[in-house]
């Protein structure tokens, strides 16, 4: 049994991968070194916890100092708590899915293999593990950490009306991070986050606008609808090209190329059994976006039908009367 790290080992870790993402980031780095996971010791398990132990801090104080003052102030003294709650959740939401977005798109992208699916699982054919850089291991690792905190978070911040899914989402998320992580799967791991991130964040966008409008009134209502309506549709576009166009198609590209190695690898069969749960919630997710789509065509606005629970304005606004 593996001796569990210590915590320089664990800090050393995490401070060498994190100036390895921002070397990235930057584009100060020629070559990237290329290293295994560090299984031994646990070290990478406990630089994800300790990750999203950060990340749990960075998104509460966040919130709680500044995102949900600055809301009570936009939203106005006609708002309920539980608007402001709303309010400041889409907006650290909208935050995340934007940064990780950009940090996708600048550091997956160049990696030697991104654009041949058949590289994926390259080294498979000769048996080794799949080495990993220590940038792509960086986003990797705060991926996950950020879903891990978002675990949690869901348990104590204003609850939706898909609590369950997206408690679901969250832990299928993590878990499959792990899995690809541990078996060598980072690479199809790698190219699904930067698919699944950017349509968040008009939905968001959206979302902002709405709780503006209606606590707003008047005229602001009106244009903030048109907003909404419109960051609405765009969220619609990019969801219905990366997660039901591009997605399902790397899901059977990642099936196909790994078929070969499953009799020597149970780990990649789970990879692709998680692969198919997560599309199976997108389609969910999108029957719920249509229902949206065909109230703003018969109705002419947006009603957030997929995340959000209204019974406490429901009856702030019964008080009202």
């Amino acid at each position: 049994m593996h001796k569990i790290a210590g915590w320089s080992t664990v800090t050393a870790e995490t401070k060498w991968i994190i100036s390895a993402f921002f070397h990235q980031l930057r584009g100060t780095v020629s070559k990237a070194k290329l290293r295994p996971p560090i299984i031994e010791g646990h070290t990478d398990v406990l630089v994800f916890l300790l990750l999203s132990f950060i990340l749990f801090l960075f998104n509460w104080a966040l919130r709680i100092f500044f995102v949900e003052p600055v809301a009570a102030q936009l939203l106005g003294k006609w708002s309920t708590r539980a608007k402001v709650q709303k309010f400041a959740q889409s907006s650290l939401e909208m935050f995340f899915y934007l940064t990780f977005s950009s940090f996708g798109a600048i550091i997956v992208p160049r990696q030697d293999w991104f654009w041949t699916p058949s590289l994926w699982f390259k080294e498979f054919h000769s048996g080794k593990m799949i080495y990993i850089s220590d940038a792509l291991k960086a986003y990797y690792v705060l991926y996950a950490a950020r879903y891990g905190q978002g675990l949690v978070s869901l348990l104590v911040e204003h609850k939706r009306k898909d609590f369950r899914e997206m408690a679901l989402h969250h832990f299928v998320t993590v878990w499959l991070i792990g899995l690809s992580y541990t078996y060598g799967w980072t690479r199809v791991g790698a190219v699904v986050m930067v698919l699944l991130d950017p349509a968040d964040v008009p939905l968001h966008i959206a979302k902002q606008f709405k709780y503006v409008g209606d606590v707003r009134g008047g005229a602001r209502k009106k244009s903030c609808q048109a907003a909404a309506d419109f960051f609405f549709m765009v969220f619609m576009f990019l969801f219905a090209i990366m997660r039901l166009g591009l997605y399902p198609y790397v899901v059977w590209t990642a099936h196909r190329e790994s078929a070969p190695y499953w009799k020597q690898q149970i780990g990649g069969r789970t990879c692709i059994i998680l692969l198919y749960v997560l599309l199976a919630l997108q389609i969910y997710w999108f029957t719920l976006v249509l229902r949206v789509a065909i109230k703003v065509i018969t109705c002419g606005s947006a009603e957030d039908v997929r995340s959000d629970d209204d019974e406490d304005d429901s009856s702030e606004h019964k008080k009202r009367k």
